[in-house]
């Protein structure tokens, strides 16, 4: 994966949302890799500076990891030590040849190729596009801002993890597209878990733009007097509750990181007081 080493932040929420809905349709060939494991937590991918977005290593005669790199929309079968046996362009390819060719390799590597299917999701909780129908990819419409969103995102969330010892692994997910880590708070509200949810979201039916989110769980009932954050950030009240920054205000994801950690520490430290 080829990038620059300043950023190329140019803010087009046009062209971020049509290379949003590409990428995220891009990685759903890795999500369903996770049908070889009985365990559907294997549907979290991560993030690798080198290669970008990467399955969990699966265990064959030959073990593997497959990888999507986000700005030429390529996937790669990758050996130890970072070989990569075989690639696969998407641009101007539809979806369905993407898994043709993951369910061939996956079968030459010894593994059940038949198994690798498109993950269903609710109709209503996954974005809509023609590349479900058959359309094919364009490299035309993708932008490598979101490479830089989420190399940045990936370097904060593992500060997080560091710092709080009951933090998650640092996580993609395959359904909504964000990258983020959970941290579990001691003792429960009505049995209930107690947990502070810290990512970010390349955009939704929340914000049209990346924002980073804080949310406690469960939701306070009363929302009218929340904690002041610090960076700016805002809360968010609207079907669910969480402190949010967006790209909007944070500007360029390189740039800004101390920023977005500033906001991230009082959101964690806000959300940890509303569970008490």
């Amino acid at each position: 994966m080829n990038t620059d080493e300043e950023s190329s932040f140019k803010f087009d929420l046009q062209q971020l949302a049509s290379a949003r809905l590409q990428l995220h349709y891009a990685i759903q060939p890795l999500a369903a890799i996770a049908n070889v494991y009985p365990d559907p937590n294997h549907r979290g991918l991560g993030w690798d500076e080198q290669l970008g977005f990467i399955t969990h290593i699966v265990i064959m005669e030959k073990s593997y990891t497959v990888a999507l790199d986000p700005i030429s929309l390529t996937l790669e079968f990758v050996t130890d030590p970072d070989t990569i046996i075989s690639s696969f362009s998407l641009s101007d390819r539809a979806l369905s040849e993407a898994f043709a060719w993951i369910k061939a390799i996956v079968s030459e590597l010894g593994g059940l190729g038949d198994l690798v299917v498109p993950i269903t999701y609710p109709p209503d909780d996954f974005p809509d596009s023609d590349l479900a129908r058959g359309a094919t990819f364009n490299l035309e419409n993708i932008s490598s801002l979101f490479a830089e969103y989420y190399a940045a995102a990936n370097r904060i969330l593992q500060c997080i993890v560091e710092s709080e010892s009951l933090a998650s692994s640092v996580r993609l997910w395959p359904h909504h597209f964000d990258i983020a880590t959970l941290i579990s708070i001691p003792a429960a509200i009505d049995g209930e878990e107690k947990t502070v949810g810290v990512g970010l979201s390349p955009g939704d039916g929340s914000y049209a733009e990346p924002y980073w989110y804080v949310t406690p769980y469960p939701y306070p009932e009363n929302t009218d007097d929340l904690p002041i954050l610090d960076g700016d950030g805002i809360w968010h009240k609207e079907y669910w509750v969480g402190a949010v920054l967006k790209a909007s205000q944070f500007g360029d994801p390189i740039k800004s990181e101390e920023r977005v950690k500033t906001f991230l520490i009082s959101a964690i430290e806000a959300c940890k007081k509303l569970l008490g």
